[in-house]
Parts: structure tokens; C-alpha cells; sequence
């Protein structure tokens, strides 16, 4: 074959991979789901839910979830479930106290808002979860200090422990000066990863937590302010370095509570709702 031969059909081979490409690429790529526990396992990233919540187009091509290798036969596809609220019926039906008793006297319920007034102590979900988005907005008393914790769980020996989006009156408390410390950390593992925009103590503050698989995401009046991975050599050396170091597997399990914290504060919460993100398995070939 002469070379100008060789060098026409290169140029057509690249054309029509270019065109296939471009073409994948303008209809997006058939997400892949793998089960949670293989090797591999590719997680909806936070902007995979909010192409969801928002009901937008798919996900952009930077945050798309990775195509599936030809021979699989099936992938798994992140469905959400209904958004549904912690608070319901002007009730406290759903929560327990740390030890499953009722919750203590100083929580209340009024108007859709929980309200921590006296002692209460700590509230936990009966109900269990894995995948999710938790919103929560709150006010808290002037050097207030509370926190929403998630993947609650008991640890032998040290009780019951899980990850705390920290909820802080930032302005008029030590504890808010401190980077791992203040609001919307992850309390005394990780500070987040850029300067953050609260609100005065009295004023409504949004809070999100976006845990999925091993991926947690911390967001602040709707701006990401954390992201972390659980389980990766980063987050072993985080939590060596805290206060739960003497807890083997802290954070890492991918089920657990919620639980409302009791830090001798007045607090209201205006809303906890809660969104589960469940992989449903899609058979490709009939």
C-alpha cells in the first residue's frame, strides 16, 4: 500500500472515531452502577443528585458517572426516593433517645419546628440509612453550639459515635474561631475546604449533608464548603489525629442514625428532610 493510501485511510479511521466520540459524548454515557461493596464502585457525585432534584438535563461531562465496560450485562441506576421529612405531625414520632427510650422533655415540636429548650439530651432516628441528602435549617441561641450527626452507630466500648456536620453561633463562641471546630465542619476531623458564609446566630442558616458511599459533602446557604473520602489514607490520618482515633472503623461504616445533638444550647430546627439515593438494577440485555 502506498503511504498516501495508508495515510488517507488513518485520517478516515480518526474522522469517524472523532464522530463516535462526539457523538457519546453530546448524549452522555450510560451511568454504571456497580453494587456498593465491588471494587471499583462508582458513586452519583453531588452534581449527579442535583441534575436529579433540580430535574435538569444530565449531568455535565466532568461530573458524569463513568460508562460501563461493554461486557457487563448489568448496571445499577441511582433512583431518589421521595424527599421526607424527620418532623412530622407536630410529633416526635421517629426519634428515640440515645438508650431507645422516648425522647427527654426539653424537645419539642411546634409548627413543623424542633425545638431544644432545657434538658433533652441527645435524639436518634429509629430508621437507618445509607445513601442520602439530609437538609436541615436551623437557628441556635446566642453561643449556641449543636450538630446533626450521621452514620450514628454504637462503637464497642465508646459508646454510640458518628460523623457531625458541626451547627455553631460562630460569632460569639471560642469554639468558632477554631478550624475544625466551627460551623459546617466535619467536627474534629476536617475544616472545610474554603471560607464559608453564615449568618448571624439568629437568622436561618441552611445546612446540607450529602453522604454516598464513600464520598460525604458538607454545604453551607447552597455553596459546597467540604468534601471528603472515607476509608482512604487521608481520612485514616484525619481521624488518628481526633479525638475518635481510639474508635477502629470510625465513619466508615455505610449505615447509620441520625442524631439531633443536646449541647446544653437552645436550638430550633426548621426542617430536617431527607432524600435516600437507592441504585436499581437495569438489566441491558434481554
Amino acid at each position: 500500500m502506498k503511504f498516501s493510501h495508508f495515510f488517507a485511510v488513518q485520517v478516515f479511521v480518526l474522522s469517524v472515531l472523532c464522530l463516535f466520540v462526539s457523538r457519546s459524548e453530546a448524549q452522555g454515557p450510560i451511568p454504571c452502577y456497580p453494587n456498593s461493596s465491588a471494587p471499583g464502585y462508582h458513586v452519583p457525585t453531588y452534581d449527579d443528585v442535583l441534575a436529579v432534584l433540580n430535574e435538569s438535563p444530565r449531568p455535565s461531562k466532568a461530573t458524569a458517572p463513568k460508562p460501563c465496560p461493554p461486557s457487563a450485562a448489568v448496571v445499577y441506576v441511582p433512583q431518589y426516593g421521595p424527599e421526607t421529612s424527620l418532623i412530622q405531625n407536630d410529633s416526635l414520632a421517629g426519634w428515640t433517645s440515645n438508650g431507645g427510650g422516648k425522647p427527654g422533655e426539653g424537645w419539642s415540636v411546634d409548627n413543623g419546628i424542633l425545638h431544644l429548650k432545657g434538658k433533652g439530651g441527645d435524639i436518634v432516628s429509629e430508621k437507618e440509612y445509607e445513601n442520602y441528602v439530609l437538609d436541615f435549617d436551623w437557628t441556635i441561641s446566642k453561643a449556641g453550639n449543636s450538630g446533626i450527626k450521621y452514620r450514628y452507630k454504637k462503637f464497642d466500648g465508646k459508646g454510640w459515635l458518628g460523623c457531625e456536620y458541626q451547627v455553631l453561633d460562630d460569632f460569639n463562641t471560642p469554639e468558632g474561631k477554631k478550624p475544625k471546630n466551627c460551623t459546617g465542619t466535619l467536627y474534629d476531623i476536617y475544616p472545610t475546604d474554603i471560607p464559608k458564609m453564615l449568618k448571624p446566630n439568629d437568622q436561618i442558616n441552611s445546612g446540607r449533608v450529602v453522604v454516598n458511599g464513600n464520598s460525604i459533602q458538607h454545604w453551607l446557604n447552597g455553596q459546597r464548603i467540604l468534601t471528603v473520602e472515607t476509608g482512604t489514607p487521608d481520612w485514616e490520618a484525619h481521624v488518628q489525629a481526633s479525638k475518635f482515633r481510639d474508635a477502629p472503623g470510625f465513619g466508615v461504616n455505610p449505615v447509620g442514625r441520625i442524631m439531633v445533638q443536646d449541647h446544653q444550647c437552645e436550638v430550633w430546627f426548621h426542617g430536617i428532610k431527607i432524600r435516600e439515593i437507592i441504585p436499581q438494577a437495569v438489566n441491558l440485555i434481554p
